[in-house]
């Protein structure tokens, strides 16, 4: 099992806590992450240029934004967001959100694109 790597804010405002990245574990095509939202915080609204990414709800409760779309989410659900299309999630329970993002290929900075403001 891989150790998880020290936690950081990442370009849309959540606390990252990466898992699996091709630098570390030798993953071809893929990192998974853990993200936390605290209560009442979103992050920014932002899209992956080329990586599709999945988000799993471990715990919390929360409203993901897709394309202008609000989705209710919760544990146990997971929800694929396609490359180039804007996204944002927002904490809406009293515990944090946590969620596990899983992109293909693997995250990098250069490849996100931050939008104006956070998302309602």
């Amino acid at each position: 099992p891989t150790m998880p790597h020290e936690p950081y804010r990442t370009l849309d405002g959540s606390i990252i806590t990466e898992l699996v990245r091709p630098e570390a574990e030798g993953s071809q095509n893929l990192s998974v992450a853990e993200a936390v939202i605290d209560p009442g915080r979103a992050t920014l609204r932002h899209f992956h240029r080329s990586s599709e990414e999945v988000y799993y709800v471990l715990a919390g409760e929360g409203v993901l934004l897709v394309a202008g779309r609000q989705i209710p989410v919760t544990a146990g659900q997971a929800h694929l967001i396609a490359p180039g299309v804007e996204h944002s999630i927002r904490c809406i329970g009293t515990a944090p959100l946590r969620i596990l993002c899983l992109c293909a290929p693997a995250y990098q900075h250069e490849d996100t694109v931050v939008a104006q403001g956070v998302a309602t």
